[in-house]
């Protein structure tokens, strides 16, 4: 009788477990993952910053992890200089600004973590400015495109390829620089990894974590929360709930297979991706090339210091762009 007692303790604390870990799973998705979700952390934040009186404009809360949103002026340029685009991706469809200008030579913009492509009017009338026709894209579950899942930039990779290939559709003989900042940064260096076509001649990426999972137990550090005790219950919540394994997100691993030149740019001071982890990043010395900038926070180098910031990126640009001897 007491085995059957102890028995049967045993699976029911078995089973309490279990329904914790699916709880606490289902809770992570929720959270970080799930767009729709009212716990969603777009969600949350929103609703702090309206109760604390810090800020009760939706659109500023979404836009600050993608850095220069630009003046009033460069976001009435945008809404009236840029053309609806889409494509299909996953049986999603996604959306995207086009601003056309004369050559061949084009930058896809790509944003950060619960924002959107409008929110880089900055930088796409900055590029605009350099000559480049541009393409600015809404995420999957973000802006104006389809879906409820957030990859944290893994299953993006993929349809940052069909956004290349909407390009080469335009212009077969387009010459592509991919620029990307916070989620968007790590989204472009895990396409790196793609089989990309030889039009993608180099990649921009402002303020990247070196890994999902790197951020997240960075994240759940933050929010006070034990990241190994967190960790499973993210891993589980991303294969069960989100459809992809997290520990193969790598935007680290990728950048050492790529095969273009890339550009990593990074705020001394960024308090949400610490600047160490773009250090991780550039471990491909032959093709990455890495500039810090002192007091910059998150996505903000740019401003901190517009000239060395433009400098930098125009000669990078060029170098790629530049005809191979």
């Amino acid at each position: 009788m007491n085995s059957r007692k102890t028995a049967g303790a045993i699976l029911g604390t078995l089973g309490g477990l279990t329904a914790l870990t699916a709880a606490s799973a289902e809770i992570f998705y929720n959270f970080a993952i799930n767009t729709k979700s009212p716990i969603h952390m777009s969600k949350l934040n929103n609703l702090v910053q309206k109760a604390t009186n810090t800020s009760a404009d939706e659109e500023e809360a979404s836009a600050k992890y993608s850095g220069m949103t630009g003046t009033p002026e460069m976001k009435k340029w945008y809404a009236d200089k840029g053309e609806d685009v889409y494509i299909i991706s996953d049986s999603l469809r996604l959306h995207g600004k086009r601003f056309k200008n004369s050559g061949s030579d084009y930058a896809l913009i790509c944003h950060g973590y619960t924002s959107k492509a409008k929110h880089m009017a900055g930088f796409v009338k900055k590029f605009y400015e350099l000559g480049f026709n541009v393409l600015a894209v809404d995420a999957r579950a973000h802006g104006d495109s389809e879906g409820a899942k957030i990859g944290m930039g893994w299953p993006e990779r993929r349809d940052i390829a069909g956004w290349i290939k909407l390009i080469l559709s335009w212009d077969p003989d387009a010459r592509i620089i991919l620029h990307g900042v916070s989620m968007g940064a790590a989204t472009v260096l895990m396409a790196a990894a793609l089989d990309l076509p030889e039009n993608v001649k180099g990649i921009i990426a402002d303020c990247p974590y070196s890994s999902p999972g790197d951020i997240i137990r960075k994240v759940a550090r933050d929010m006070h929360m034990p990241d190994r005790l967190a960790w499973p219950f993210v891993k589980i919540g991303g294969r069960v709930y989100g459809g992809f394994d997290v520990d193969e997100m790598d935007a680290a691993r990728a950048v050492k297979q790529a095969k273009i030149p890339i550009l990593i740019i990074h705020g001394e001071s960024d308090s949400f991706v610490p600047c160490e982890m773009s250090d991780i990043v550039a471990e491909n010395p032959a093709l990455v090339t890495r500039h810090t900038f002192p007091g910059a926070d998150h996505g903000f180098s740019y401003l901190v210091d517009t000239p060395r910031y433009k400098k930098i990126v125009t000669e990078f640009a060029e170098k790629a762009l530049a005809p191979k001897a």
